[in-house]
């Protein structure tokens, strides 16, 4: 699936972290207000966002906001000249823990702030967090909803995507996740994010060769069992051979780098964020001078 093409340039060579080969998800930066976070963003290097608006957690996207609130957060976005590559919102659920008009009046805010801020996807979430998956994840009751926004998405001129599988979600397993995809509008896209695969004890590459037809966004943090918050290079998932596959493919995506991690050993998010920069990197030249 190509969209905006920003991949590794496979003939230059690196002196250090080239971090504009990745976008940086605003949740790394999530102790900054948003105007801030824009120009801690753009100071590191990155020329593109992944907008976050996930209730509790980040909210530089007013998920909860009022129209004022979003038109106000689209404006200070414009002004940033970066890049928008997505918003990645959890507005709440559509397998019955939350009022579903409530829902849907929020996303309904969330197209019309990506609409204002000129961003051309909007990622959502699969089910309520659970402390284990349930027996029924109420797939049909879900795509049903899904499928209603995504109408709407596409006369806003908006892509969708659901971001699965998700650890701690109803979708949590790569065979949930093709079976949500069965009974989704074929436009809806999947948001891969690999540390939600490796912490379900699943295969990060497998999963990229069975979706890959439909991943429009990468997600990079590393992950342990049962672990979705490890700091890159301090957990399971194999990158090398994932990123080979990604860049063997035709995905011209964004990949984006989602450090909302636990113990971290650096003095500060931005620290972590190049470091990261530099380890994925430093795998990526190594690709290089192999293909060479």
């Amino acid at each position: 699936m190509t969209h905006n093409a920003h991949l590794v340039d496979r003939g230059s060579s690196v002196a250090g972290p080239r971090v504009s080969e990745y976008t940086i998800s605003s949740v790394c930066l999530r102790g900054y207000d948003f105007a801030q976070a824009l120009e801690v963003a753009k100071r590191l290097g990155f020329d593109s966002l992944d907008l976050v608006g996930l209730r509790g957690l980040c909210e530089h996207v007013p998920v909860n906001g009022s129209t004022a609130d979003l038109r106000a957060a689209a404006e200070v976005f414009r002004r940033s000249g970066l890049r928008g590559a997505s918003v990645n919102a959890d507005p709440g659920s559509f397998d019955g823990f939350d009022d579903a008009e409530d829902v849907r009046r929020r996303i309904d805010g969330l197209l019309g702030f990506l609409g204002e801020a000129e961003l051309p996807l909007l990622v959502l979430p699969c089910g309520e967090k659970t402390a284990a998956p349930p027996a029924d994840p109420q797939i049909s009751r879900m795509a049903d909803a899904l499928n209603g926004v995504a109408a709407s998405a596409r006369a806003a001129g908006v892509r969708l995507a659901v971001e699965a599988p998700y650890f701690g979600r109803p979708i949590h397993s790569l065979e949930r996740a093709e079976q949500l995809l069965a009974a989704l509008d074929p436009a809806i896209e999947l948001a891969y994010d690999v540390s939600h695969v490796e912490a379900a004890d699943e295969s990060v590459v497998a999963g990229w060769d069975r979706f890959a037809d439909r991943i429009g966004i990468v997600h990079l943090r590393d992950a342990a069992s049962g672990d979705v918050r490890r700091v890159i290079g301090a957990g399971r998932v194999d990158f090398a051979a994932f990123l080979h596959q990604v860049r063997a493919s035709d995905f011209s995506g964004d990949v984006v780098l989602e450090l909302e991690t636990q113990n971290s050993p650096y003095a500060s998010k931005e620290d972590e964020v190049m470091a990261a920069a530099l380890y994925l990197g430093a795998i990526e030249q190594k690709e290089r001078e192999i293909v060479r």
